[in-house]
């Protein structure tokens, strides 16, 4: 599998061409084509993996488009270790967390026609001056460097003199990272081929750091334009409940929560919880998503129900109904034939 779902819902960047500034809609960073293509992130999918003091983020981004240039950022909290990820990852996970199919049975014998029908889906009872540049390295089509900066000024200028597309809001939204002492991965597209670009979905890349809580960064989509559906998968040692969203009125919808066994997901954390959240109004996040434990590890799974036709007992049934009919018409034709014959006499 080479393209991996996007569950992580719809993160739409707009478009560069023409001088308009880049959106930064990505859940936990932001993505930067270059100026002369109109290639934009349509998605974004995550895994945020924490075990005692030790967080992993893996993440793989959808492009519509071709960009030779693109890149993005994201904010870790401190020193990060970068490099790929695995390719099958999400489309494991997607596959792990879809609803449960129950099947219903009918036995009407007209089937198909929308008689007696459920397929509704329910749920069941997610370089300059100020810059310090960490580590520079090529990790497949990606050149990533690791740097802390004193401000957002220093940060954004280190960026635009190594060709990076900078949107204005940019120094303004690295600021509270920076302030926190936060470490930023800076990620560009590095070909292998003059002139290749990059469509599709990108190569996940994990980054693991160490952190006391589990933290989902969103701060830097402050500078969307458009409304956001970001969907979170956390892996852990217990299920866990969101204590942070990105503004209040944020609300988080459950998809999935449950031990499950994958090799990407070692016990003990092997706790899966998935949330989807929308919001409508990127420009009043203040804050990432944070989880902790929750006070239960009760399983959850959507249920969607799916109604089928028996068609063995369908057919029994159509020739029942069938052999009644029959039998009806025959006696009645009896009938008519015997007062016609005793007419006749």
């Amino acid at each position: 599998m080479k393209l991996w779902r996007v569950v992580a819902g719809v993160l739409a960047v707009g478009f560069v061409a023409a001088g308009v500034t880049p959106a930064w809609a990505c859940a936990c960073g932001g993505y930067l084509p270059d100026a002369q293509s109109q290639a934009r992130a349509y998605g974004e999918t995550a895994l945020v993996q924490h075990t005692g003091s030790t967080e992993q983020i893996t993440l793989s981004m959808a492009v519509h488009g071709a960009s030779k240039k693109a890149a993005w950022i994201m904010p870790v909290p401190s020193a990060a270790k970068v490099e790929l990820g695995d390719s099958e990852l999400f489309w494991r996970l997607d596959r792990m967390t879809q609803p449960k199919r129950v099947v219903r049975k009918t036995y009407w014998p007209f089937r198909d026609l929308g008689i007696m029908a459920g397929s509704r889906g329910t749920a069941a009872g997610a370089p300059g001056s100020g810059v310090n540049v960490q580590q520079q390295m090529v990790l497949g089509p990606f050149a990533v460097t690791r740097l802390t900066g004193t401000s957002g000024t220093a940060v954004t200028d280190w960026l635009r003199t190594n060709g990076y597309v900078v949107p204005a809001t940019l120094a303004a939204n690295l600021t509270p990272y920076l302030t926190e002492k936060w470490e930023i991965v800076a990620v560009k597209l590095a070909p292998k081929k003059d002139g290749e670009s990059m469509y599709g979905a990108t190569p996940p890349l994990r980054l693991t750091f160490a952190s006391q809580r589990i933290v989902y960064p969103m701060r830097l989509s402050k500078g969307a334009t458009t409304a956001q559906t970001v969907t979170v998968y956390v892996a852990a040692e217990h299920r866990v409940d969101a204590t942070k969203v990105p503004y209040d009125g944020v609300r988080l919808q459950l998809l999935f929560a449950g031990r499950v066994e994958d090799k990407a997901l070692p016990k003990p954390a092997d706790y899966l919880t998935a949330y989807t959240a929308s919001y409508s109004d990127p420009s009043r996040i203040t804050d990432d998503f944070t989880f902790e434990p929750a006070t239960n590890d009760d399983p959850y799974q959507r249920i969607t129900y799916v109604t089928e036709n028996d068609g063995l007992l369908s057919t029994i049934l159509v020739l029942a109904v069938g052999v009644l009919l029959l039998g009806g018409a025959a006696a009645v034709l009896a009938r008519v034939l015997v007062k016609r014959s005793a007419a006749k006499r």
